[in-house]
């Protein structure tokens, strides 16, 4: 899973322990993070970048953090927003705008972890959107759903255990698309879930539906330490 996280507060002391935090949670859980840290409200609001976590302090020297959360859902509505604040009067505010979790300062471990468990299960009900081939036409499903994409010549397939698609866009947007942990690339060619493996080999998984797809010989090593870490997590 890829996390692209905005960590916004003009207390440097926070943000360095946020980033801390966030960095030893994806370490630990396999994941792939990329990030920026402003302590400065404007230029969070001068970012067009698209990110599935964001991490605001309420009060950031004279611009409000509900701004910068208004403008971040405006990007990507389905953004999960963490307030860190000291402020209880902000809490409905911070509700009115789907805020995951409301964290006071000093910021707690335990409280920090559990809120992105939270947010990593909640990215897993996301909608995705895409074109399909030849038709203009657009359609919406659950991430959720995809038990693996497929790369054809100059298309995608997308196969859910109801139906399989044929979509205009490539590989690489649906490996940018698909950020939950349950999706892993296999083969440059092949993006699994791995919630719909049934038998894995160091080489190869076997899907649910019986579709059998290779893991590439540079990917085997890690995919294996990646497919356990997620077994154990899902218990």
């Amino acid at each position: 899973m890829t996390i692209n996280a905005l960590i916004c507060d003009d207390e440097k002391s926070c943000c360095d322990i946020v980033l801390q935090y966030l960095l030893k949670y994806c370490d630990e859980r396999n994941f792939t993070c990329f990030y920026d840290v402003y302590d400065n409200g404007e230029e969070a609001l001068l970012s067009d970048k698209t990110y599935n976590i964001a991490f605001l302090d309420i009060e950031i020297k004279n611009i409000s953090g509900l701004d910068i959360a208004k403008h971040l859902k405006e990007i990507n509505k389905n953004v999960i927003i963490f307030f860190i604040t000291e402020y209880e009067k902000y809490i409905d505010d911070a509700m009115d705008l789907f805020a995951l979790r409301f964290i006071k300062k000093p910021l707690d471990y335990s409280r920090f972890y559990s809120g992105l468990d939270k947010a990593i299960e909640l990215i897993n009900e996301d909608d995705v959107e895409f074109y399909l081939k030849d038709t203009n036409k657009i359609l919406k499903i659950k991430s959720k759903d995809i038990m693996f994409i497929e790369t054809l010549d100059h298309k995608t397939k997308i196969v859910t255990p109801d139906a399989i698609y044929y979509s205009s866009e490539l590989i690489d947007y649906w490996h940018k698309k698909l950020t939950h942990s349950s999706f892993y690339r296999v083969h440059k060619s092949y993006i699994v879930n791995l919630d719909y493996i049934n038998e894995y080999k160091r080489n190869e998984v076997k899907l649910i539906n019986g579709e059998i797809i290779g893991i590439s010989y540079r990917n085997q090593p890690d995919f294996r330490k990646y497919f356990f870490n997620y077994l154990k997590r899902r218990k």
